[in-house]
């Protein structure tokens, strides 16, 4: 499973004092925990109103990252010149984290994809809103996957976001989501597939049991990538095992490996 941490982003209080003050050593050290915990990418946002300054943030993070660790990166804006910024500071192959249906963004994204090597986040939402059952994740996953491919993408290099909803506004959109991956998964067997789940949790108690449970599903019925946080205790635990019992590790040497390593904590 591809698994982007999600830490390093300025909606978080100590990521933005850290921007706010250039503090270095916060981003480096949240930097290399998400990597110590099994990060294959370092998502980085540095959302700011004001103008100029998020493609500045963007920039200073890409910089202070891959001073720290050389795990690459994953570019978390819809800003074009946050986003050209962080794309062209990346030192490896980056992903470009989103770009969705609604006309204004894919006018001012997809001529920066069509630029840049990397590879790029799906997010299902149009201007219609978020997409509610199977069909329509379906129909906008195909939309996506054929305006993608048309800029220069294969299948591996796309990341399709089925948004995951709120459980507690409504309680059917657990199975909705984990039905679209495994509809998606079928339609299109070489794209990777998937999000923040932890958004399905919003309102709940004990936020990490239904996250958990929700990733095992999503894993099981095709999910292969995911923005979360590493450092949860659990969550690299719940990855493993499930996809040892998805039977996508052959032997469960990954699981095993895993143990050895600590990582399953």
């Amino acid at each position: 499973m591809i698994v982007i941490a999600e830490k390093i982003n300025a909606t978080r209080k100590a990521i933005a004092a850290a921007l706010e003050t250039r503090d270095a050593k916060v981003i480096a050290k949240t930097a290399r925990q998400q990597a110590k915990a099994g990060a294959h990418y370092l998502d980085i946002n540095g959302g700011d109103p004001s103008p100029g300054r998020e493609a500045e943030n963007i920039a200073w993070l890409a910089e202070t990252v891959q001073a720290s660790t050389d795990v690459p990166l994953c570019i978390d804006s819809a800003n074009p010149k946050a986003v050209r910024a962080g794309l062209s500071l990346a030192s490896k192959r980056p992903i470009l984290n989103s770009i969705s249906l609604e006309k204004e963004h894919l006018q001012r994204l997809m001529p920066i994809l069509a630029e840049f090597d990397c590879m790029v986040i799906g997010l299902l939402v149009s201007d219609e809103g978020t997409p509610r059952g199977v069909d329509d994740r379906l129909a906008s996953a195909g939309r996506l996957i054929e305006k993608f491919t048309a800029a220069g993408r294969k299948l591996q290099d796309i990341i399709i976001d089925p948004c995951f909803l709120t459980l507690s506004a409504d309680s059917t959109a657990g199975r909705a989501v984990v039905d679209a991956i495994a509809a998606i998964r079928k339609a299109w067997p070489g794209v990777h597939i998937g999000g923040g789940c932890s958004n399905a949790s919003f309102g709940l108690p004990k936020r990490k049991y239904v996250n958990f449970a929700l990733l095992a599903q999503a894993i099981y019925h095709g999910m292969d990538a995911g923005l979360i946080d590493p450092c949860v205790p659990g969550i690299m635990a719940t990855i493993y095992a499930a996809e040892a019992t998805a039977g996508r590790d052959e032997l469960c040497m990954n699981y095993v490996m895993a143990e050895r390593g600590g990582r399953l904590v």
